[in-house]
């Protein structure tokens, strides 16, 4: 409207200009053709042509715009189509995130052929796809988003392997991850994924293969991250040991980190692994004083205490020296117990073993300590006194 009053303004100042530059001397325009002739002042025959070239001006744009109105048009109808794919990505999304999964499946895949976005619709309306069960349509959306950007591969190859291990396809997942891997070697994510792979697979070796470079670049927490580490040593020692190969077994074991080695319940496996595959290990003493310098643990402390080291003496001062570190535990004690009853102590035996019944009765104590009456110091009433607590506890216990 602006630029319409402008030009109205501006045709104006020109006709005043050539009028009052011919007003003392009017002129005349002489125009002739065969018999016709016309004849004008000059100011009307400017006037005239300022007029005829506004109005085939304007004639021009008028058929302009008559030609172009099928594509004005169908660039409206495109234009109010985005707007209106723009919104029903929106509220597909809301739908999604407020589990209206159905609702936002039709909403995200409504009009993508006019989105300026195609890939978050049909990534979205994958998801959908598979919170329903719907897992055809789910791969079908997948495939689309790849054709319409096949340069985004790893959003969408990351998508699919997140939904292909939430589905439990864990081989399937393990196959996007591994091509994703050799696309994006670095890529920390895929990473993490591959990692969950392998542990749902029980693919210990490559597992621990790749956990340093999970646990350096802190992808997984701290606790996830050890429990992953255990059960992958362990899953790595049990195939071990069903070949009942010693050697191959301490060579297993050996392969472990050595801050791993020391860990409670990775050792505690170790060890009944040896025991219920009747391998003798010579370090497995050491192990167990190594792990109880570190991490106290009552589990442990009882596996050494029924060790038949080879020097008993060496082994009771180790003992007595953790009782000096860590005060009155009644497991310390009866593992003191048992190992001066190896050495032949009998007095001191009966005292560890009295102290730890005082601190907490157990029922391991208490046979324990039966056995020292009734076999060592021939005291058969106290003994069967103690089998009788010691039964009474191992009663408690089940009931409870």
């Amino acid at each position: 409207m602006v630029k319409i009053i402008l030009r109205l303004l501006f045709l104006v100042i020109v006709v005043l200009a050539a009028v009052l530059l011919v007003k003392d001397d009017p002129g005349f325009v002489l125009i002739k053709y065969a018999d016709l002739s016309i004849e004008t002042s000059l100011a009307f025959a400017v006037v005239i042509v300022i007029v005829a070239v506004v109005v085939i001006n304007v004639l021009i744009k008028l058929i302009r715009g008559i030609w172009r109105l099928p594509d004005t048009v169908k660039r409206g109808s495109e234009s109010r189509r985005f707007g209106k794919s723009r919104k029903l990505l929106n509220q597909g999304l809301i739908d999604l995130a407020e589990g209206r999964f159905s609702q936002a499946e039709t909403n995200l895949i409504k009009l993508v052929d006019y989105s300026e976005s195609p890939l978050l619709h049909y990534l979205a309306a994958a998801r959908a796809a598979q919170l329903q069960g719907k897992y055809d349509e789910r791969d079908s959306y997948l495939k689309a988003a790849h054709e319409a950007r096949p340069e985004a591969e790893i959003a969408i190859g990351v998508t699919q392997a997140e939904l292909q291990l939430a589905h439990q396809q864990t081989e399937q997942a393990l196959a996007t991850l591994m091509h994703l891997r050799s696309i994006a070697p670095r890529h920390d994510y895929i990473l993490m994924l591959l990692a969950r792979a392998y542990y749902d697979l029980e693919d210990w070796q490559l597992l621990v293969e790749i956990l340093p470079e999970v646990a350096r670049k802190k992808l997984i927490d701290d606790s996830r991250l050890q429990e992953m580490e255990r059960d992958a040593y362990r899953g790595i020692l049990d195939t071990v040991a069903t070949e009942n190969n010693a050697a191959a077994l301490e060579k297993s074991w050996a392969r472990i980190p050595r801050t791993n080695q020391t860990k409670p319940e990775l050792l505690l496996h170790y060890l009944d692994l040896i025991n219920r595959n009747g391998i003798k290990v010579d370090s497995a003493e050491s192990l167990v004083v190594k792990s109880l310098d570190q991490h106290w643990d009552d589990r442990l402390i009882a596996v050494y205490g029924d060790f038949d080291a080879r020097d008993a003496n060496a082994q009771l001062k180790q003992a007595e020296k953790w009782l000096a570190d860590y005060g009155q535990n009644e497991n310390l004690l009866l593992a003191l117990g048992k190992i001066c009853m190896r050495a032949r102590l009998w007095g001191k035996a009966q005292g560890y073993l009295e102290a730890s019944i005082g601190v907490r009765p157990t029922p391991a104590a208490c046979l324990t300590l039966a056995e020292l009456f009734g076999e060592h110091l021939n005291e058969k009433a106290k003994a069967s006194q103690y089998y009788k607590t010691g039964l009474e506890l191992s009663l408690d216990n089940v009931e409870s």
